[in-house]
């Protein structure tokens, strides 16, 4: 398949949906075209410049950043209003919605190399961000607004760094609002779950059980004060959990970033990530407990 006209699309995403967009790195550069200090070597999703300002509705603008590509295209949820759930795993929407008794609807359906980003649509000011909710262990995130910058997505027309195309499964489709099973669960408190089959199993229960400590702890701070500071404690906290061939990391960190984001850390999911992985190593460097 060729590359789509990339302008085009971001052109129609702007006039039908009102989204805002934001070149990303393309697969087809010679290097990564994102602005950042290290690559982490995964391509076709990395922000060209600061996404959340140069996310833009005006054409002229996004024209004039696409000019130099191949470029693949960003969506900033937090202006465009929008909750985007993200599949990694075919189907796991659909089976979640299903154990709550729903089904996701038709809303406007993105098609990616995992499975499929199901937007929907926010009230001004609503409060939802990346933070998973009922929906952690189940293979599926969340992009949202929420504090701080909230999150992206990769638009169609991409191409992800495997050759397959971010592809809209019916391109007439609306944009629905977000319902409100789905607004419950994204608000739940996080549930600390046995691994799925997106991860092996290898935690015993008791490890869920510490780990959902750590979530109440990061859950209990003071807005403007401590948040920050919990979060680190409990990183410290999972970091020897880790050593000690409890949990994986991956994992582990995911739990403690949505924890975050559920208790509204000042940030959002970029702070969120810095702070755990500095109370990792910080504990990993030092091999001791971190009282």
């Amino acid at each position: 398949m060729n590359d789509p006209d990339i302008l085009a699309v971001a052109n129609w995403l702007q006039a039908r949906h009102g989204l805002y967009v934001f070149p990303v790195d393309h697969p087809g550069r010679e290097s990564c075209g994102a602005s950042h200090r290290g690559c982490d070597g995964q391509r076709g999703k990395h922000p060209r410049g600061r996404w959340p300002r140069v996310a833009t509705l005006d054409p002229r603008h996004i024209r004039a950043m696409l000019a130099d590509g191949p470029w693949n295209l960003g969506i900033a949820c937090k202006p465009s209003q929008l909750l985007v759930v993200d599949e990694d795993q075919p189907g796991a929407f659909a089976e979640f919605a299903e154990s709550v008794g729903h089904v996701p609807g038709a809303t406007f359906t993105v098609g990616t190399a995992k499975g499929r980003h199901y937007y929907y649509r926010q009230d001004e000011g609503a409060p939802l961000g990346n933070g998973r909710g009922a929906l952690a262990g189940h293979c599926i995130d969340i992009r949202g607004g929420g504090a701080g910058n909230g999150g992206y997505v990769v638009a169609p027309g991409s191409v992800h760094q495997t050759g397959v195309y971010y592809t809209p499964v019916d391109p007439t489709a609306p944009i629905l609002p977000v319902p409100e099973w789905l607004a419950r669960a994204c608000s739940a408190v996080p549930q600390i779950q046995p691994p799925t089959s997106c991860h092996p199993p290898r935690h015993p229960a008791s490890t869920f059980t510490a780990l959902h400590g750590l979530v109440r702890f990061i859950l209990g701070g003071i807005p403007g004060r401590d948040r920050n500071n919990r979060l680190y404690w409990a990183a410290c906290r999972a970091a020897e959990m880790v050593a000690a061939d409890l949990v994986d990391q991956a994992s582990a960190e995911a739990v403690l970033v949505d924890a975050a984001l559920k208790a509204g850390l000042h940030g959002g999911e970029p702070e969120a990530r810095r702070t755990v992985a500095s109370g990792m190593r910080a504990a990993a460097s030092r091999g001791v407990r971190h009282d």
